[in-house]
């Protein structure tokens, strides 16, 4: 029977070209434009910290505000992405997040940049994310991880480009101009390949593939519901994890650039460590999508994290410009261990609410991201120093490591 099956399929015409390699092409794109964007905000840290006369908690408060809402959304957009497919979602996305830098760089008062950064913004990069990422989940069955990898790359390459762009942009015109900038660009651009966004491939597309024959296409409709997986232990441990992974990471993201000028780097000089972080973090994801088809996903956290755990010792220990960029190498290198967030949540409870679950354990990342950066700031605030911070962050980068180690896939009951 296998046999006549195997001969079916290879009667079947080749395609041209698989539409999957657009769905990654454009998930690339979205990731450079949406989360280069993002990260800038530590390059607008000190301008409007100088310009307001707020604290380093108080500052920092858009951004965790941002990741709050953020986390939130995520969840709504998961569900919002299974129900009505990625193309309406991500179109929204990007005019929400789009306006709220348009609107953001008008700001005045505090509360301007809570609303139209933290809230608004938030909620256009919460609807893209998601559906794009668990839509590259569903298009490639072979070698998902390194898929993965390069898609999400684009995280990196966005930092690695557009933080600097921005701070140059500031450097000649002020952070205004340069957040207006950030919403002129982002907007338009998205919604355009929001347009040739695709939720999964039809059964002929995925016959296509190069898979194994236990994951049929049938699979892609099997798994835990979103209700069932809530009430599994591995669930509460993999989000745990992830409020773990993302306070440590936008602490990073956030601090870094504020930490350098401290050291004595110029704006633009400190803009570089981003650079560095950005980049090397292209190469990052691509290179942990490909241990993990290798290694398992698993050994990958257990690497990916112990190294993060690293860098952030690194920042307690020296205070040197070269340890700032021994910490965005390493940084840079692992903290694309996020890439393997859907991928883990398809491996643990299937296809069947994939984008709802990747949605709640994105969340999980946001909170913990919420809470990093202001923690962090309100310890500087105390201290005058990131000390406790960064150690803080290795503390649960390590932890991270052990919770994510001890899982093992669930069974369901039938």
């Amino acid at each position: 029977m296998n046999n006549h099956n195997e001969t079916l399929s290879s009667a079947q015409p080749k395609p041209r070209f698989y539409y999957g390699y657009i769905i990654l092409a454009i998930c690339f794109c979205i990731m450079t434009l949406a989360f280069g964007a993002q990260y800038s905000f530590g390059v607008f840290f000190k301008p409007m910290l100088n310009e307001f006369n707020w604290t380093r908690a108080g500052t920092a408060g858009p951004a965790a505000l941002y990741m709050g809402i953020n986390g939130i959304m995520s969840i709504v957009s998961g569900r919002l992405s299974d129900r009505l497919g990625p193309r309406k979602v991500v179109t929204a996305g990007a005019i929400l997040m789009g306006l709220g830098y348009i609107l953001s760089s008008q700001a005045t008062q505090i509360w301007q940049l809570y609303v139209y950064y933290g809230i608004l913004g938030a909620t256009g990069l919460s609807v893209m994310y998601v559906p794009v990422v668990s839509s590259l989940t569903r298009w490639f069955v072979h070698r998902r991880g390194l898929i993965a990898g390069i898609g999400i790359s684009g995280i990196g390459f966005g930092i690695g480009v557009v933080p600097p762009l921005a701070s140059k942009i500031l450097e000649i015109y002020g952070w205004r101009t340069s957040m207006l900038a950030l919403g002129l660009i982002t907007l338009p651009l998205i919604v355009i390949m929001a347009q040739f966004l695709k939720g999964e491939p039809s059964p002929e597309e995925f016959s296509y593939q190069k898979h194994s024959q236990s994951e049929p296409f049938s699979q892609l409709q099997q798994g835990f519901s979103f209700k069932e997986a809530i009430r599994t232990w591995q669930f509460k441990v993999m989000f745990l994890a992830w409020v773990f992974y993302g306070f440590g990471f936008q602490t990073g993201q956030v601090h870094i650039v504020p930490y350098a000028t401290d050291l004595g780097m110029t704006p633009m000089a400190a803009s570089t460590v981003l650079v560095v972080i950005g980049l090397v973090g292209v190469f990052g994801r691509i290179s942990v999508g490909f241990i993990s088809d290798r290694l398992g996903n698993k050994r990958t956290f257990l690497i990916g994290f112990s190294f993060l755990t690293l860098s952030f010792v690194g920042l307690t220990v020296s205070d040197s410009i070269w340890m700032l960029y021994g910490f965005a190498v390493i940084f840079g290198a692992f903290s694309g261990i996020g890439i393997l967030l859907s991928a883990t949540a398809a491996e643990y409870f299937g296809y069947k609410d994939l984008g709802t679950i990747s949605g709640a354990i994105v969340f999980a990342n946001c909170l913990g991201g919420a809470i990093g950066p202001t923690l962090a700031g309100g310890i500087y605030d105390i201290t005058n120093s990131y000390y406790l911070a960064f150690l803080g962050c290795a503390i649960l980068g390590l932890a991270t490591a052990l919770l994510l180690w001890s899982l093992k896939i669930p069974l369901k009951n039938t």
